[in-house]
């Protein structure tokens, strides 16, 4: 009988978990991992750049001053936290805090030396560079990377948060935005900000709280630079009442409201988890009268009949949505000065776990409830995540796990991205990104570590020669030469993660950048410092810019060992003595596994299938590995369990063209064919990276883009013989 071939593809179902794996539909995945459907094509992840040219630029920094003529400085670094993991650099030299000390030395990539103070703060540097800038690297988790409104129309400027901090953009680098002013909350507690009018209605006011009574509420007008603390009077007589703060504040008709409030009565906090209130109708920066809830018209409260909390809240068109824990209200506008707002039941079911889960659309809110992926559209509320049914249920509970999914909406690529921690190796940082396209409704995940996403736009449009900055090379630029995400004010995604670094979400790029910082590095032991690592037992990194370390940078290892959430254990020997300067990358490996196939089984045939052909988008440098599982086994692969002298060829699926083969060096996609020669009653495959190639940065740099499958196959006999 002859072979009959069957297209599989487009690829239109992407990640499927609610059905066995024979029964899923042809173009469905069992397993997609760092790679996900995109108008047709199964595409390796989204890579990373920097927010800035240099990694000095993309990091949360605090200028100090200058060093002196002699190259020598002495002063504090601010705040209240001081530690080990943390850094410096004047020019080009940096200089890392490895120990606790009062004070301790400092490693230094340069001859310049140092002391710090862990207990005070206290820094002294000498034989630096001459008159040049102190940047101190708190090293904090990035906790909001959030707009701010400027004069330009258009263009809003991007405002970071750390646990301590807040940073604005100047001259390409992150700088603090206001020296007097520090916050107090921890690693959980993310910065929600609303801009709205302020004093008066034509100016422009942005409003921050992160949920923490002592930091209360801060606002800063437009193009200011110092915030103003805000902590509102309630009531006109009696014992004083006062607004600390709110897990969320919004802007709703003419009005400031905060919900899930924090407030003070006779010098006692209390939080008020189902409250709304509201400033009055006007000027919500009159901390007298403004917000005072015993005269008609000022301001004012309601609590939700529920004493669930309220957990998020965003709009559709000119209705408030508010999520509690397990229900879902809408916040009704009465237009009565009295009682200006209501709650409304939606859903008394289904709410959001996680405060910056929501993500708008304009016929509906989607957030991450306790029990699926939910969108509501004001009238009722659903699940969307039926394709991975048990996912949600994945999200680490513990160390404020909901707290930390964090959503975002990428317009340019149609998808949205969750970060979120897995409940397989119990991390405090998210470790996970669900990914959601919208317009297929298809899932997948991404292996990495993010805190916090928001919105960047680019103050100039891309140069030639800024593209060495942000793919190294021409052939790792995967965009058009006119793609729209090189224009200037067009918005990128922006992350930042738990050591303080910022980057650009680049969609065509195929690697990430460096991510952390390597705080010390011990050859005799293996033994890498990285605070605050959050890396995967076996993760593969790429090692970059060790000084005093010998045959070590520009080398992708792997993680031998978990000795704690500070130090990693590497696969690999090195020598020398460690002086700073190193980071490290995430290398990603994907993980696509297809359903069972058998285009015999509705009529209880076998099958022999001699090759499979991949039609995959050419690559300079890339190849894959192919594993196939034969039947319904699982665990290992067919190459795995066959070692009895048995030659299976190699495993190695070609991305780049093949050797001697005519015209693929001028192909955009290339057919590939991979021989397989089994017969079954189904089969099912896996494209992967296997060890020698995850070590090679050439490989595993490279994109990955499938554009279809065939399969060969002909009848072989009954299913059951």
């Amino acid at each position: 009988m002859d072979l009959k071939s069957y297209l599989i593809g487009p690829f239109e179902e992407g990640l499927r978990n609610d059905l066995k794996p024979w029964i899923l539909p042809e173009n469905a995945f069992q397993t997609l991992t760092n790679a996900y459907i995109w108008r047709g094509r199964v595409k390796k992840r989204f890579g990373t750049s920097y927010l800035g040219d240099t990694i000095f630029d993309a990091r949360l920094r605090i200028n100090l001053g200058t060093t002196d003529g002699a190259g020598a400085f002495a002063g504090n670094a601010p705040g209240s936290i001081f530690k080990v993991g943390q850094s410096f650099s004047i020019g080009s030299d940096v200089l890392t805090v490895n120990a606790l000390g009062n004070p301790a030395a400092l490693l230094s990539t340069t001859s310049a030396t140092g002391t710090y103070d862990t207990t005070t703060g206290a820094l002294t540097i000498a034989g630096a560079p001459a008159t040049t800038a102190v940047f101190f690297y708190p090293s904090e988790p990035v906790m909001g990377l959030r707009l701010r409104e400027s004069a330009e129309v258009n263009f809003e400027d991007i405002i970071a948060f750390d646990t301590q901090f807040s940073y604005r953009r100047l001259l390409g680098a992150w700088e603090r935005l206001d020296a007097a002013t520090t916050w107090s909350g921890d690693n959980a507690d993310f910065f929600w900000t609303v801009n709205f009018r302020g004093a008066s209605p034509q100016t422009t006011t942005l409003y921050a709280v992160n949920g923490v009574a002592a930091d209360n509420i801060k606002y800063i007008d437009q193009g200011g630079v110092a915030w103003t603390n805000f902590r509102p009077q309630l009531n006109s007589s009696g014992i004083n009442r006062f607004l600390e703060s709110a897990k969320i504040i919004i802007g709703f008709k003419d009005r400031l409201i905060c919900l899930n409030t924090i407030e003070d009565s006779a010098g006692v906090d209390s939080n008020f988890v189902n409250r709304a209130r509201w400033c009055q109708n006007g000027d919500p920066t009159d901390a007298v009268n403004g917000w005072i809830d015993d005269t008609p018209g000022r301001g004012g409260f309601i609590d939700a009949t529920t004493k669930e909390a309220i957990i998020s809240a965003q709009f559709i068109k000119d209705r408030l949505i508010v999520y509690f824990e397990r229900s879902t209200y809408e916040l009704v506008y009465t237009g009565n000065d009295t009682l200006p707002f209501i709650w409304q039941l939606i859903n008394v079911e289904l709410g959001a776990e996680s405060r910056f889960s929501t993500v708008p659309f304009d016929q509906g809110v989607v957030a991450v409830g306790n029990v699926g992926v939910h969108t509501c559209n004001g009238v009722n509320v659903k699940r969307i995540d039926e394709k991975i049914p048990d996912e949600v249920f994945k999200i680490h509970n513990e160390n404020d796990g909901p707290a930390r999914v964090y959503g975002i909406r990428d317009y340019f690529k149609e998808l949205v991205y969750w970060t979120f921690p897995d409940f397989t190796s119990d991390p405090t940082y998210p470790n996970r990104i669900l990914v959601w396209n919208y317009q297929n409704n298809t899932w997948a995940f991404f292996e990495d570590t993010f805190t916090c996403f928001g919105y960047f736009q680019r103050d100039a449009d891309l140069q030639w020669a800024d593209l060495g900055n942000i793919y190294g090379t021409w052939e790792q630029w995967n965009d058009p030469w006119n793609s729209s995400v090189s224009q200037a004010q067009q918005p990128s995604i922006a992350a930042g993660n738990q050591e303080g670094f910022t980057f650009i979400i680049e969609p065509d790029r195929s690697y990430n950048e460096q991510a952390l910082y390597i705080t010390d590095m011990t050859a005799a032991t293996s033994r890498l410092t990285i605070v605050d690592h959050n890396l995967d037992l076996n993760s593969y990194i790429l090692i970059q810019d060790c000084t005093g370390i010998t045959s070590l940078n520009g080398t992708i290892v792997q993680v031998a060992e978990i000795i704690d959430t500070n130090t990693v254990r590497i696969d690999t020997t090195f020598t020398g003595t460690y002086t700073g300067g190193g980071t490290i990358a995430l290398v990603s490996n994907l993980d696509i596994r297809s359903k069972q196939w058998n285009p015999g089984t509705p009529i209880g045939q076998q099958f022999q299938m001699p090759y499979i052909d991949f039609l995959l988008d050419r690559t300079s440098d890339g190849e894959v590995s192919l594993d196939y599982y034969l039947n319904n086994s699982f665990g290992s692969s067919i190459q795995e369990q066959i070692t009895n002298d048995v030659l299976l060829g190699t495993n190695t699926l070609f991305t780049k063209p093949e050797t001697d083969v005519n015209f693929q060096d001028f192909q955009q996609m290339i057919w590939h064919r991979y021989y397989i020669m089994l017969q079954g009653q189904m089969i099912q495959i896996r494209i992967f990276m296997n060890d020698e190639q995850m070590r090679d940065v050439d490989i595993s740099r490279e994109d990955f883009v499938m554009n279809a499958i065939i399969l060969y196959v002909k009848a072989q006999g009954r299913m059951v013989e």
